[in-house]
């Protein structure tokens, strides 16, 4: 009889364990976490940008909004699973300039002036800042127009670093560059512009061309760097092979073939350095 206790307990364990694996499989998944409905990512952008959103295109992992606002037509992909709003590009630039109402101008009388200018003196008060003087936040439709007349290219990202001083930081991409710009939050003046070369896609990485060679060469890889040589990439890298000889090698960085190995003695420096840091 205890026996048979026994085995019901242990099975009903058993039982129970399973259903909470499968459970887990389900009902915890990263893929069953809500997505960003299309209302909630169009009130998200309408409230980054004060223009009228013309059109909207769903793909598997974003929303695609045709933005238009008074400098141009605006492409903003959102992602759907956080919301984050992850390319913003300009696709058409329309001539914009604030409008500034003149007032008319009236004839006023001499004898009518002199009364006004004498009141004037009489009741002239110094006026207090109210918080319509108090400066504003710009925001993101107009950092982005601020941007792209500075700098043409796609934004990947538009940040407000709210601080002391708040500013707006950007990267914007071309075809060939990357570019880093802070922008004051207040004036709107480019704070600061910096670009380098984007970092070419390759088929092998790293990783993968060290174990090709050292798949044909025994030794210790130290050093490794990407060059362009003709219009073709490669791994440059310095495999030693004993305490006299090295050898630098040379991989395609899009085939993974070996395309070069030179053979070398070690510098004596190199030796010297490395006996300094042994005995260290």
């Amino acid at each position: 009889m205890k026996r048979r206790q026994v085995a019901w307990l242990v099975g009903g364990v058993v039982v129970t364990i399973f259903i909470f694996v499968i459970a887990q499989q389900f009902v915890f998944s990263p893929a069953s976490a809500e997505q960003l409905s299309r209302e909630e990512a169009e009130q998200h952008v309408s409230e980054r940008f004060s223009g009228e959103i013309k059109g909207i295109r769903e793909t598997a992992s974003h929303y695609e909004f045709e933005v238009e606002l008074k400098t141009g037509v605006y492409r903003v992909s959102v992602e759907k699973q956080r919301g984050h709003i992850e390319q913003l590009s300009r696709e058409e630039a329309y001539e914009y300039e604030d409008e500034v109402e003149s007032e008319p101008e009236t004839e006023v009388d001499e004898n009518q002036s002199e009364e006004v200018n004498e009141d004037e003196d009489i009741t002239e008060e110094v006026e207090e800042p109210t918080e319509e003087d108090e400066p504003t936040i710009l925001s993101y439709d107009e950092v982005t127009s601020i941007a792209l007349d500075e700098q043409e290219g796609n934004i990947t990202e538009l940040n407000l670093i709210d601080e002391d001083e708040p500013y707006y930081q950007l990267i914007i991409e071309d075809e060939e560059l990357v570019y880093e710009m802070m922008i004051d939050a207040y004036q709107g003046t480019v704070i600061s512009l910096q670009s380098e070369a984007k970092t070419p896609d390759t088929v092998v990485s790293e990783e993968e061309a060290v174990e090709i060679v050292l798949s044909e060469i025994e030794g210790d890889v130290t050093y490794v760097e990407l060059r362009e040589v003709e219009g073709s990439l490669y791994y440059f890298m310095t495999v030693v092979l004993n305490e006299e000889e090295q050898a630098i090698a040379q991989v395609n960085a899009f085939s993974g073939e070996i395309h070069s190995v030179a053979w070398e003695e070690r510098e004596e420096e190199n030796d010297e350095e490395e006996n300094e840091e042994e005995e260290e």
